[in-house]
Order: structure tokens, then sequence, then C-alpha cells
């Protein structure tokens, strides 16, 4: 799961990205075993084509109007409060003294109803205050009332317990306004409604941190993966505030999570965007250990990729050079880890020469024995190789038979050697009737 900040994908019909999401589950399901699917399961794609802050409908004032000409003419389009306030003041405007943000005037009607809602919402009728907050979103939509709006709104839907409109109501508020003002504490709520749906399936987590099973009937967990959407609102963290202070916090729990799922690749790479991201973060350490146990554990025996081996020692050295005052028994730990990391690569060339063994290439076999030897003189592999390379001394040497395809067939310009018997080409490339080229030396000419 890549987390960086995904571009805004607007699409005309609100539908189509539902129905691309469904064209996909089922080229998946068909697929089955495709390399391409096994990674996003059909639970992936629906909530990729339900989210809303990657593909959503563009807007009236975007399309322009809809509909045929008598439409328009019979009803036309009113404009709303927010547009005819707003006109074209979005963003930042280039004034006197550089650019700054659009002087909005005031609109007492808007203020006198979000202060009628927060009063509501301070003495904890979130039943009344939701309505009015609904209302000054979608009234006052790209306006301080309606950014506003929108964050009392699924604060009021937090506080009230209703954490699956919580969740939609936050990521709209992100939606409408790329730079809000609320970010660092959207990113908090969603942070601890990702906690919470992932503790309810924890099976380590304390009873008391766990939803009842009708959470998912009452609008306090969603109905159906629920882990996924916990996932979902820690990834929603990285694209909202990718350097703010729970960035680092969202990679490591969504690290930890694939870890304890057994999903090592998954988890190593959270491990390395934590790293690579934030090298000054709190859980670096914690990082570089458990994306050594990641890559150890995803490692499948000498008959696979041994890339991950690789990718662990690289980050021992790093951990070994970054906290060099660790406990003795860390210390011995990682030691131990690196010869574990030698004894698999010694076994993986083993096997390789075992191969070649087998199908009668000595030469090959022998390369990778002595590389063992070499490379790893203590191991017991080594001690194997000396053996196999005494047999392979007593066993006579094949000769490569030559290509069947000559130089002169792929390149006119080649240098051929001269004709000779047995080789179906003179010395210029030509055919060989039997003795030498036509050209060649025993030729007929």
């Amino acid at each position: 799961m890549t987390l960086v900040p995904a571009t805004t994908i607007r699409v005309l019909n609100p539908r189509v990205g539902m129905r691309c999401a469904w064209r996909v589950a089922a080229a998946c399901a068909l697929l089955g075993g495709g390399s391409g699917c096994q990674s996003m399961g059909i639970l992936d794609v629906w909530r990729a084509g339900m989210d809303k802050s990657m593909i959503h409908p563009i807007t009236d004032e975007e399309a322009g109007s809809q509909g045929t000409l008598m439409q328009r003419w019979l009803r036309p389009r009113k404009a709303s409060v927010a547009t005819a306030t707003a006109g074209k003041g979005s963003g930042l405007v280039l004034g006197p003294g550089g650019l700054k943000p659009p002087t909005i005037p005031p609109n007492p009607k808007a203020e006198s109803e979000f202060r009628k809602g927060e009063k509501l919402f301070r003495q904890g009728k979130f039943e009344e205050a939701e309505p009015i907050f609904a209302k000054l979103a979608k009234d006052y939509k790209g306006l301080p009332w309606g950014e506003k709006g929108q964050f009392y709104l699924a604060q009021s839907y937090y506080e009230h317990g209703k954490l699956m409109k919580a969740y939609d109501a936050y990521n709209q508020l992100m939606v409408d306004n790329n730079v809000s003002e609320y970010v660092d504490k959207v990113t908090a709520k969603l942070y601890a409604i990702a906690r919470t749906w992932l503790a309810s399936i924890d099976p380590k987590a304390k009873p008391e941190d766990k939803l009842p099973f009708q959470a998912h009937f009452d609008g306090r967990a969603p109905v159906f993966d629920q882990a996924g959407f916990a996932i979902q609102a820690l990834e929603k963290i990285q694209q909202y505030d990718p350097t703010g202070p729970l960035a680092d916090v969202a990679l490591i729990t969504m690290a930890d999570y694939y870890m304890q799922k057994g999903d090592y690749e998954a988890a190593a790479m959270h491990y390395d965007e934590l790293i690579a991201s934030h090298p000054k973060s709190q859980f670096l350490q914690r990082a570089q250990q458990g994306a050594i146990e990641a890559y150890m554990n995803s490692y499948m025996g000498p008959g696979y990729d041994i890339s991950g081996l690789e990718k662990a020692r690289e980050r021992i050295r790093q951990t070994l050079k970054n906290f060099p005052e660790r406990p003795a028994s860390s210390q011995d730990k990682l030691i131990h880890t690196l010869d574990v990391i030698n004894d698999a690569e010694a076994q993986k060339d083993y096997s390789t020469a075992e191969f070649y063994d087998r199908t009668g290439n000595v030469p090959s076999a022998e390369f990778y024995y002595g590389k063992v030897t070499q490379r790893w003189p203590q191991s017991e592999w080594a001690a194997k190789s000396k053996t196999k390379l005494a047999d392979l001394a007593k066993k006579p040497r094949k000769s490569s038979l030559p290509s069947m395809i000559q130089p002169a067939l792929i390149d006119p310009f080649a240098s051929v050697g001269s004709g000779s018997i047995g080789s179906p080409f003179g010395g210029n490339g030509m055919m060989n009737p039997g003795m030498g080229g036509m050209m060649g030396p025993g030729g007929m000419m």
C-alpha cells in the first residue's frame, strides 16, 4: 500500500467508479491466480471504487449545465449560496503583499446558524445539532462556514458513537478542503477510529477495548471487513498529512498489523517506508528490527528468491551502525541473524551446484561448489562442497557443441572461420557443398 497523496480523479457519473470496480473484481475472480490480483481482493476493489477521496462526481459548476435545451429553459439553474458568495475566490489570491487567502465577506446568517449548532453540540444534543451542521456543510461548501459545519458534523457523529458516519464525514471534509485547518484533529480522530476497529478483532486486546457484536449494526463498526476499513483509515492519515505527527504512528501500526497477520511482504514494505520517510522517528529502531524479522520470515528456502535475505543483512548493518549502544542480548541476536543469513546463502549456492551436478554440467557445478568453500569456509555446506568437488574431479568433461546458427545468418558482416569439414558454411558464410566453402580452402573454386 503506497501511501502518498492520491491525485483526485473526477468522473462525470458517480456510478462509473463503482462499475469499473466491479469489472476489475470480476476479472480478478476469473483470473484467480493471476499475479496482478493476488494482493487485491474483491473487498479491496469495492473500497477503492467507493473511496470518495479518489473518485467523485464533478460539480455542476465544473460540468456546466446538465440536460437538454428544453430542460434548461423550463428549469433554469439557480446559483447556490456558496457559489453566489464565493465566486472565484477559492484558493490563494495575489495581492500587494504576495499570496493571501481570499477575503470572505461576513455572513451573519451563516454565523448565526453555526453558533446555534455549536451551542447544541456543547450541550451534548448531537441529534439536534447534526442537521444544522449538515445544512451548513452543504450550503456553504468551499467557505469557512461550510468547513466548520462539516468538521463539527463529523465531531458530532464521533461523540455520538456513530463511527462509520464520522469516518465518512472526516474524509468528506478533507475532500472538500484540500488544505484544512482541522487536518491535525481529523488525523487524530481517524487514528482513534482505526485503533478501535483493530482492537475489536485483536485476540490480545483487553475486553473493555473491544466493541460488542451489535456494533456492526448500530453504526459503530463496519458491517464487514472491519480490518480493511481500519487499514484504510490509517492510509488516509498518510494521504492527508504525510509529514504530520501521526504519519509514522500510522505506518508502524499498519506494519505491526500485517506482521501479526503473517503478511510479511506487506509488513516489510511499511517498515521500510517508515525508515525512509521518517529517519528521526521514535519508532525507527523498532521499524528496523521489524523489517529484519519480516524479511527473515518471508524467505521460503533455497529454491526461492534470496533478495529478502540481502535486504535483511543491510537492515542489520544499519541497526548496528545507528544504535551502537544496545543491550548485549540484542547485539548477540543480530549477529546470530547474520550467521543464519550466511548459512542460508551458502545453502542456496550449494543447492544450485547440486542442480548443475545432476544435469551433467560439471564446470558450472564446480563453480558453485567452489564459491561455497571460498565464501563460507566454516559452514557445513563448505565441507559437503569439498566432498562434491573431489567426486567431480573424477568425472569426464563434456565439450560444448558449437551452435548450429552461424553469425553470418544473423549479421552478414560477421567474420566466420575458414571452411572446414563438418561446417555448413565456408570462409565467407556461403553454403559448404561438402568439403569446405565454395570460396574457401578445399572448395570448388
